[in-house]
């Protein structure tokens, strides 16, 4: 059985990236074990200071997700097995060995578009993704969306994976969804024709995971930024897939994670590990 690990500060983000995961889990028949990643009191505390007055109970997000997440599932649902854990005292190098253990197949956190409160966990998941094998879904806090249309994977073709084709496969056939490859030329590496653009695409995605739904894009646009803004705008890509710190990753999100998403994606982001 795969398991979902949701890191949970008690923010609003996470009760949302906890809903987007009880999906995800359902369609995949997969367990979810949720991280409580701060005291009660220390959450209350903080986001009291940042809001600059008390915060009840509910606002702050102090109440049980395993409870939520129960209350929410139709009767007539698939109904994933719900833990949780207190790791509020846990070092990084602690989850990470915790992500090992428990062999987690995803993780998932929720995410601000904009800055609204302080970070509430002092856990870097950055410095987590970075020292696991499974990939990082980030969820945008206002995105209520459920469920994928359009998966689309940002890569330079002459480096694919076939273990993250897999995983994005499996994704994308479970939810009838589109699979966009994307192909962008590294910087620094001439762009492809779209004959060799082809060729490539046939041998090195096509062969591998025989979907049915799997289409390409040989993008010529040298501009990141705007390539992402078109297929999240006017081709509704609705999750981007990435590799950590390779190529388009640096040129999306700099060095590392930050506590809130590029301006310019409003989708939930899978990051995969390097």
């Amino acid at each position: 059985m795969r398991t979902i690990l949701l890191f949970n500060d008690s923010s609003p983000e996470a009760e949302n990236a906890a809903e987007f995961a009880l999906d995800i889990a359902q369609k995949l028949k997969a367990d979810i074990l949720i991280l409580n990643l701060c005291d009660d009191v220390m959450v209350e505390n903080k986001q009291a200071v940042t809001a600059g007055e008390q915060l009840s109970a509910e606002s702050t997000g102090l109440f049980s997700l395993v409870k939520h997440l129960y209350n929410i599932t139709r009767d007539n649902a698939f109904r994933p097995v719900v833990n949780d854990m207190n790791v509020s005292g846990f070092t990084e190098k602690e989850i990470c060995e915790l992500v090992t253990g428990k062999n987690i197949w995803l993780m998932v956190k929720g995410i601000e578009t904009h800055a609204t409160h302080n970070s509430l966990s002092n856990i870097n998941v950055q410095a987590v993704l970075n020292r696991v094998a499974c990939p990082l879904l980030l969820v945008p806090c206002n995105y209520k969306k459920r469920g994928f249309e359009n998966i689309t994977y940002a890569l330079d073709m002459r480096y694919c994976r076939t273990a993250i084709l897999k995983f994005i496969t499996e994704l994308a056939r479970e939810y009838g969804a589109n699979l966009v490859i994307e192909h962008f030329s590294a910087k620094g590496l001439p762009p492809l024709s779209d004959d060799y653009a082809a060729t490539l695409f046939e041998s090195e995605i096509t062969n591998k995971i025989f979907y049915d739904k799997t289409y390409f894009n040989n993008i010529k646009e040298r501009n990141l930024e705007i390539a992402v803004d078109v297929m999240i705008n006017s081709l509704h890509a609705d999750l981007l897939a990435l590799v950590n710190h390779r190529f388009h990753f640096e040129e999306l999100f700099g060095q590392c994670i930050n506590n809130t998403l590029p301006e310019h994606i409003p989708v939930p982001v899978i990051i995969f590990p390097l």
